[in-house]
């Protein structure tokens, strides 16, 4: 896995979930825009926070259209699209640390960094090969 650090707007919402081992998480998409003129593009990253950065975020009010910064490790992961048929991949980041970008008139009370930030539990976000999108598996 590679450490990384990602600029970008959260595209979905968050809300706060548990694991089947009782943990909780949340899961949000961040767009990070790049390049220039006809050569900019976007890219979409599946952030999953653990744990106090989970309840951090949420009580941040972190929400779609959000600018942030997330830091973590970055994984490629691959994933068979709703239709059932088409393979594709993914880009995961399992999130460390985060904060609003300034400018954008928020700032966060606690960095994760000063707060003891716990570290993602050992099971990892679902692996299965299909995701339905709107009854996703729950992690472990």
């Amino acid at each position: 896995m590679a450490q990384a650090i990602v600029f970008g707007r959260v595209t979905t919402g968050l809300e706060l979930k548990t694991s089947l081992k009782n943990n909780p998480y949340v899961m949000f998409s961040l767009a990070e825009h790049f390049g220039f003129g006809e050569a900019a593009r976007t890219q979409f990253i599946q952030v999953w926070a653990w744990g106090h950065l989970a309840h951090q975020l949420v009580k941040c009010s972190v929400a779609k259209g959000s600018t942030i910064w997330v830091s973590g490790f970055l994984e490629l992961s691959d994933y068979t699209r709703k239709d059932g048929v088409t393979k594709d991949k993914r880009l995961k980041l399992t999130l460390k640390d985060w904060g609003f970008l300034p400018g954008t008139g928020r700032s966060r009370q606690e960095p994760a960094s000063q707060t003891g930030a716990m570290e993602a539990p050992a099971a990892e976000p679902p692996t299965a090969d299909i995701i339905d999108g709107e009854r996703e598996e729950l992690p472990e």
